[in-house]
Formats: structure tokens, sequence, C-alpha cells
């Protein structure tokens, strides 16, 4: 059995009783070598963004679509498919990635939420540069936390904005939500499955140097900043 396996069987109970995939970044991270630590932490990552309220979700969008639009719901079929693969494919990367695939699963990712909440869910890029490595999965953890903790929660609708361009020392990815902003040092122990933040910037900072800051506020949303040092 891999370590993949073994990860899904040890952690399956207890990701329902935690509710918080917080608890998993800090237990016994001394006890386990460097490349299995991060092999841990992006197993991590696929297990946040393939959830069952997820994965409901979007099979309830495409039941839909089959009765209204069939051609739109083998476009979602197709998105979906793809998009479990690329998570499982990406656990396997044990390097950085190029944006521009990072940047293509951010956009599957997005094209299926859209599905779900239609024009409620407005998108804007701003992508001035894609010519850069970031760890597989770093920033559609980020977008998806936009969604569900932010704009994807708001009763008129909300927006999500993905800024990227280059700095002189550094790269920069900005993620912006109008929602009602998101603590990520507060995350509630609610028994739903939280995206962990403490992963990402794991990766971040030991696949290649990078980080993530947040600023929120209760009347603008929130804005997730990451830096990749060139």
């Amino acid at each position: 059995m891999g370590l993949f396996e073994r990860f899904i069987k040890k952690s399956g109970d207890s990701r329902e009783k935690t509710g918080s995939d917080r608890a998993f970044a800090s237990e016994d991270t001394e006890k386990k070598d460097p490349m299995e630590e991060l092999e841990i932490m992006k197993t991590r990552l696929v297990l946040s963004q393939i959830g069952p309220h997820f994965i409901y979700n979007v099979l309830n969008t495409i039941y839909y679509l089959c009765e209204k639009d069939t051609k739109l719901a083998q476009k979602a079929i197709s998105d979906f498919s793809s998009y479990l693969r690329e998570n499982m494919d990406f656990v396997k990367r044990m390097e950085p990635i190029p944006f521009s695939e990072e940047m293509d699963h951010v956009m599957k990712y997005l094209e299926l939420e859209k599905l779900r909440y239609g024009d409620e869910l407005q998108i804007e890029y701003d992508i001035n540069i894609t010519d850069f490595m970031v760890p597989a999965l770093s920033v559609q953890a980020i977008v998806e936390n936009a969604v569900r903790h932010g704009a994807g929660r708001l009763e008129d609708g909300g927006r999500i904005m993905i800024s990227v361009y280059e700095g002189t020392d550094n790269y920069g990815i900005d993620i912006f939500d109008n929602g009602e902003g998101f603590d990520p040092d507060n995350i509630p122990d609610d028994g739903k499955s939280h995206t962990g933040i403490d992963n990402v910037r794991y990766l971040l900072m030991v696949m290649c140097g990078g980080t993530l800051t947040y600023i929120q506020d209760s009347n603008a949303g929130t804005h997730a900043i990451i830096r990749i040092p060139k």
C-alpha cells in the first residue's frame, strides 16, 4: 500500500471528526523525513479539494444539465474528469510546476463552480505573466477558499479577481474576493472540510521559498497575497 493510500485509510475518519485540515499540519512533522512530509502535505491538499460536498455539488449540477443542456453537461463531465485526474497526478509532482499549468487547473475549478453559481459568481483575470514556477495546487487551494469562505456565501452574488504580475525581486499572485472576510487564523471546527492554509504555506516555503499572507476586511472581503522569489 502506497503512502497516498495509507494516508487516506488513516485520515478518513479523523477528517470528519476534526473538521479542520489545520490539525494535520502540526502532527508528527518532526518524525517524518522532508520528502515524506512534502508528499503528505500535497496529499492533504488533494483530499481537501475533492471532498464529498464538492463532488456532490458538481454531480448534482451535471444531473440538472443532462436535461437542460446536454452539450454543457458533456463539457462539465470532461472538465470534472480532468480536474480529478490532475489533482491525483499533482500528488506525484515533487517539484514546482509551471504557473501556466496551475492556472489551467484553477480555471477548470472555477468553470465547475460557475456551473453551480451561474451569474452570481463573477470572475476576473489580470494575468500579466505565466513564465515562473509554483507548487502544484497551491494557487487553486487559495482560490477555492475565496469561493467557499468568501464570494460563494453572498446572497446577491460575489466576485473573485486573480491578478498575476512580475515585481523587481519576485512574482506576485493576488486573489481578491468581496465576501464577508476570511480569517485563516480562526477557522471554525464545525465538522466541515477546510483547505489547510498552513499546508499551502509549507509547500510555498519548502518548494520555492515563497510566502502567503492575508489581508481581510469584513466590509471589503479578503486579499490573499502569494510571493514567489525570482
